[in-house]
């Protein structure tokens, strides 16, 4: 008896069950998969959007289309409101792939452009950030391949260049965080346009707090950088010049020793960094009967890594960037002198060591 029940009790459950009243429907929304911002010669900003607008064809069936548009405003929230008018349904930015600032803009500070999408009630905060050469709606604007939107592709090749150590794997979550903390500096991916409509994401830009120097280290430095700051992905390729050529070597493992001192009586601070890189010789050309002394290799490679390394801790100085966290360092080992000094003004008479060794443990079809 109460098997047949059953049946007759699930039916009025169903009834009487409230329906989805707060249902949105993706047909009625536009999702803003990229945005790029800009500044104009008005002192206004410049705001671009890609977003895909999805058309029912019927049966289930969709049809994606990928619809650029742009604003102009004095804010963020006033960019959003005119661009929303413009496109039909709602518009939802809160799952954007990539977020581009313009390197003009940048050099103002971009924590006021990104607060916006860091306050959404469902904001994506795996959302990659960058920096581009010149205008980021020139970025944003590239033609579609293969119907693929755009800012779907940027941020393939941001996940590309972040598993070969060559940028950071920096998030709109990690960045604020970062930003938020004055004991450490930020770099970011730099994007840029070559060959027509190819995009290129090889080099990183430096902050100085939340505004970008202006300065950008390329491919080798970018990675060695990376590197010194203990953040070896998947792998990482050095091309490194040596007097009669350039060796390619693969670094698959790594060992990093940070330590930061203070003169007790100068107060003067010395940061020194030791990393040891494990990895394959990938090429190496200049002996023509194809053998290698592994240990002779070794120090000229590092003789010309450690001078390269030399070279960026030199530019980090100048351009007020403590992308090494020195500062942390010293607020928790240091907190008395750290709360007492001024370290923006302090961080550029910082003496920085760094020391790079190399282990070689594959030299491939070399003898």
């Amino acid at each position: 008896m109460k098997l047949k029940l059953m049946p007759a009790c699930c039916m009025v459950i169903l009834l009487i069950m409230p329906g989805c009243w707060d249902a949105h429907y993706l047909t009625n929304k536009k999702l803003v998969n990229g945005i790029a911002i800009d500044k104009q010669d008005s002192g206004q900003i410049l705001g671009t959007v890609k977003a895909i607008i999805l058309e029912s064809k019927g049966g289930g069936q969709f049809d994606v289309k990928d619809k650029l548009e742009r604003a102009t405003g004095g804010s963020i929230t006033e960019i959003g409101h005119k661009i929303d008018s413009m496109l039909p349904g709602t518009i939802e930015a809160n799952k954007a792939f990539v977020i581009i600032i313009g390197d003009d803009l940048a050099s103002q500070g971009i924590m006021p452009f990104l607060e916006f999408f860091y306050r959404l009630p469902k904001a994506y905060l795996n959302t990659k950030v960058l920096i581009a050469k010149g205008q980021a709606s020139d970025i944003l604007s590239v033609p579609e391949v293969e119907n693929n939107p755009i800012a779907f592709d940027i941020k393939q090749i941001v996940i590309g260049s972040e598993r070969t150590t060559l940028v950071p794997n920096q998030t709109l979550y990690s960045l604020w965080n970062q930003v938020s903390d004055p004991s450490e500096d930020s770099v970011l991916p730099m994007v840029h346009k070559i060959r027509n409509n190819t995009l290129a994401i090889d080099s990183t830009g430096l902050f100085n707090g939340d505004a970008f120097t202006g300065v950008t280290l390329a491919r080798n430095d970018s990675i060695l950088l990376l590197l010194l700051q203990d953040k070896l992905s998947k792998v990482a390729w050095l091309d490194v010049p040596l007097e009669k050529s350039v060796v390619s070597f693969e670094v698959r493992k790594m060992k990093r020793d940070f330590k930061v001192k203070v003169d007790a009586s100068t107060k003067a601070i010395e940061a020194r960094i030791r990393i040891d890189l494990y990895g394959n010789i990938d090429s190496y050309t200049e002996n023509t009967d194809w053998t290698v002394d592994s240990n002779s290799l070794s120090n000229e490679l590092e003789k010309s890594l450690n001078k390269q390394a030399a070279k960026i801790a030199k530019t980090l100085l100048q351009t007020n960037c403590d992308a090494f966290g020195i500062g942390r360092k010293l607020r928790v080992s240091h907190s008395k002198l750290w709360k007492s000094m001024d370290w923006k003004s302090t961080y550029p008479q910082t003496k920085i060591t760094p020391e790079v060794r190399i282990h070689i443990t594959s030299t491939g079809v070399l003898k």
